[in-house]
């Protein structure tokens, strides 16, 4: 901007040696001064109409779909709209985006074209290699006249978030977990499928040819003009209780890394009890309020909104260790009702060991934890008390990318991809 002042400025003392040089001719002595009119007044409407677009601007910014698996791509779309007869060929936009799982954060800067009388959106493509919450922030939009001597700020502080969830690429072994036995003392029944629990009712029917004469409920059966049949109950285990321990261990980025593993095993476990219609609960940790538990789900679509919102959580810091280790030591204590126990560890160390094995019933945990091709395998320790399961790290695959060009995305229609990372 400021050649550009520059070169204009130089313009107007030329046309004002050629309005002196030329004042005295009649012909010439009009024209210099019309040019030099023009030339100091152009700038005033440059500025004008700059003020006018920038009132008649209407930013948004949303994102395509949600939740994504990690690894899948999404759009984030910036859409300007100019209801003005005013344009701008340069327009600047800063923006910044981060990852909630890693704590990275990083700035970018589009230029785009804002036209008269039209709407366009602004696509920026990503994907990741770790889940959690992606969120970007638009700063600022800076309009520029054509010249370049005048800019106008907007900042709109546009903030917008895209959970990624974790990829279902661990795999759990064939042999966990045990179908459980049903608990003769339970008081849960399934809702959707009878059994043969003559303490509880599931439904009733009308006699049909096989059906046991035992099962016939006579009472309501005198009342009406056929006979009617009990349908008993499924009686149901107590169900497992999932725990992500979301805590970052170690230096980025493999802290971020190892927890995203952790996730990922969690999400394909869930798969495996709803596979196996065995019932789990999930629970949440939060800092400031400790662990909380959900109610006991059996399909993935009714678990969802936890999975989710265990993804969503920040995770602990090594400077909350202590205060996790407590919380877990509380939950085991407070969690006998559950048949399984299943935690999901980004990296065991001692003192995760020792919560472990201090735990009423340690026979009935089960222990996920990552572990990277260096480390010791805890499982090969004969001495625990409890049943480990190791977990390989998912090495990075790719990293962040912005705007890829074979990228596949058929929400929205296909744009042409420019080489700054924006596509219009």
């Amino acid at each position: 901007m400021i050649r550009s002042k520059l070169l204009y400025a130089v313009l107007l003392v030329v046309l004002i040696l050629f309005y002196y040089l030329y004042r005295g001719d009649p012909k010439q002595g009009d024209l210099s001064l019309a040019l030099l009119i023009f030339a100091v007044i152009f700038p005033l409407i440059l500025l004008g109409g700059l003020i006018w677009l920038k009132r008649a601007l209407w930013l948004r910014l949303f994102h395509s779909k949600e939740p994504v698996r990690k690894g899948q791509m999404y759009q984030w779309v910036l859409q300007i709209t100019n209801n003005s007869i005013f344009s701008a060929s340069e327009a600047q936009v800063s923006l910044t985006y981060s990852n909630s799982l890693t704590g990275e954060s990083k700035d970018l800067t589009l230029i785009v074209p804002v036209l008269a009388r039209n709407s366009q959106r602004v696509r920026l493509s990503f994907h990741t290699i770790t889940c959690g919450i992606m969120q970007i922030q638009i700063h600022e939009l800076v309009l520029f006249d054509p010249l370049r001597l005048f800019r106008v700020r907007i900042r709109p502080s546009l903030l917008d978030q895209v959970l990624v969830m974790p990829a279902n690429t661990v795999q759990v072994p064939e042999e966990w977990p045990p179908v459980p036995m049903p608990d003769a003392d339970t008081s849960e029944y399934s809702k959707v499928r009878p059994g043969d629990d003559p303490s509880e009712i599931f439904d009733l029917h009308i006699y049909r040819e096989g059906d046991q004469v035992s099962r016939i409920h006579w009472k309501l059966s005198s009342k009406l003009d056929h006979l009617m049949v009990k349908e008993y109950s499924l009686p149901l285990s107590a169900g497992s209780l999932l725990v992500p321990v979301s805590v970052l261990c170690g230096e980025m980025p493999e802290a971020a890394l190892r927890l995203d593993t952790a996730y990922s095993a969690m999400t394909a476990v869930a798969a495996t009890l709803a596979e196996q219609e065995l019932s789990f609960a999930i629970t949440n940790y939060q800092t400031e309020t400790g662990m909380r538990v959900s109610e006991l789900y059996e399909n993935l679509a009714e678990a969802a909104p936890w999975l989710r919102m265990a993804v969503a959580e920040p995770p602990a810091r090594e400077r909350d260790r202590d205060m996790l280790l407590n919380a877990l030591t509380d939950l085991l204590n407070e969690s006998r009702s559950y048949e399984r126990i299943v935690f999901f560890v980004p990296q065991m160390d001692d003192a995760f060991s020792e919560v472990f094995a201090a735990a009423p019933h340690p026979e009935r945990l089960t222990v996920f934890f990552v572990t990277a091709v260096h480390e010791s395998d805890w499982s090969a320790d004969a001495g625990l008390s409890y049943t480990c399961v190791p977990v390989a790290l998912q090495e990075p695959v790719h990293p962040t990318v912005l705007n890829p060009r074979d990228e596949d995305l058929p929400d929205f229609d296909t744009e042409e991809l420019f080489e700054g990372g924006a596509a219009l």
